[in-house]
């Protein structure tokens, strides 16, 4: 009976944690930061917004999580404020360079700031975050001060440029010190597993070392992250640098995008058009983005209806002349034979009603609203469209 007892006990506090979520005191920050250094405690800052995504995924499947419930709780005095307040959480948010959200600021019992992350997360990664405030090895702030000051050992510079990932602010230096990381290991060492996941996750710019790296040597990271995980990598690090060429009309530095497709890219053909099509969405180019799209969806790209819809959605809301436009239906009726949904069925209704072809556009829009209707939603675009298209024809 006193088992029986124990264990329901257990389970109602249990779940009477989970319910309570971590405990952010309600009292000033000033009167927080007081009451910190009197018990003894680290500070677990909380910065959010109202409008942001990632907050809410984090506060309805991590923050509830007992795990997470019961690290904070026991070593932290959390704080929570929302930047989009106008008041008290937008002014503590530049005092201390908030830039981005969510950020998960960890300070000492005296106020000093200890570490800094950010980003939407797993919640082992998230109490991995808090272990990270209390190491001097692993936490942000105290690494850097050791950088400022000339250290250079390659432990420091690792452990710094994965603590930069998650640092949001506009002069971070995580690709010098990435870069100088690298610049200590041999030719050896740089192909272990380590290293691997270490230049795998950068995501820095096309002429960094780790960058060029990977791209240069994708057969290495096949092993550890599969064949699609890494084509797909370096398909976006190539097509992302493509688009900023474009912006910039930087030629030389497309030719350069060239070359590694031709001499790295096991798919150069694919690769070197999908440099072309992107190329000309950042020069905001949009009958030749259209036409380089067709003609990859009638070859090469015949089944990659995401390129092809990605051309369709910019096209229905940035072309004005008839023939981009045309160009733009033909694109979204490739990408309707592949995926049929109804945002698909709304991009191609939207193209055919700006050419004036009025009924192909309702026969799409009637089917985009029969498919939400289906799944239970309310298609306010189709029927918006569809309203349109009627009144058009009295």
């Amino acid at each position: 009976m006193k088992k029986m007892l124990c264990l329901m006990l257990l389970i109602s506090c249990s779940t009477f944690c989970q319910a309570q979520g971590i405990d952010f005191v309600t009292t000033s920050w000033e009167e927080t930061l007081q009451n910190a250094e009197k018990k003894g405690k680290q500070v677990f800052l909380y910065v959010r917004a109202t409008s942001c995504r990632y907050c809410r995924q984090m506060e309805k499947e991590v923050l509830v999580n007992p795990d997470v419930i019961d690290y904070y709780n026991r070593n932290f005095m959390s704080y929570k404020i929302d930047v989009e307040d106008g008041g008290p959480g937008e002014a503590l948010a530049k005092r201390y360079g908030i830039a981005g959200y969510p950020t998960y600021l960890f300070l000492s019992k005296s106020g000093q700031k200890l570490h800094q992350s950010s980003g939407a997360k797993p919640a082992a990664d998230f109490i991995r975050d808090g272990r990270n405030a209390s190491d001097p090895n692993t936490a942000l702030f105290p690494m850097l001060a050791r950088y400022e000051k000339g250290e250079r050992a390659p432990e420091l510079l690792f452990n710094l440029s994965n603590a930069l990932s998650y640092y949001m602010v506009d002069d971070n230096p995580k690709e010098k010190v990435m870069e100088e990381y690298l610049a200590t290991q041999s030719a050896g060492e740089l192909g272990s597993e380590r290293n691997l996941r270490f230049i795998f996750g950068a995501d820095l710019g096309f002429k960094s070392p780790a960058t060029q790296y990977l791209l240069q040597n994708q057969q290495k990271f096949i092993g550890l992250f599969g064949q699609a995980d890494v084509e797909r990598t370096a398909q976006r690090i190539m097509t992302r640098t493509a688009n900023m060429a474009g912006r910039n009309n930087d030629l030389a530095l497309m030719s350069e995008l060239r070359k590694v497709a031709t001499t790295h890219f096991a798919d150069s053909l694919k690769t070197l058009s999908l440099l072309q099509i992107y190329f000309y969405n950042g020069r905001h180019d949009w009958l030749n983005y259209g036409r380089s799209t067709l003609k990859y969806g009638s070859t090469i790209g015949a089944a990659d209806w995401q390129t092809m819809y990605e051309t369709g959605a910019y096209l229905k809301a940035f072309a004005k002349d008839p023939e981009t436009l045309k160009i733009g239906a033909e694109i979204m009726a490739k990408v309707l034979n592949l995926n049929k949904n109804y945002e698909h069925l709304c991009i191609y209704a939207q193209l055919q009603k700006k050419l004036g072809n009025k009924e192909p556009a309702l026969k799409a829009a009637e089917e985009a609203l029969k498919i939400a209707t289906d799944k239970g939603d309310d298609g306010g675009d189709a029927k918006e469209l569809i309203g349109e298209l009627t009144a058009a024809n009295k």
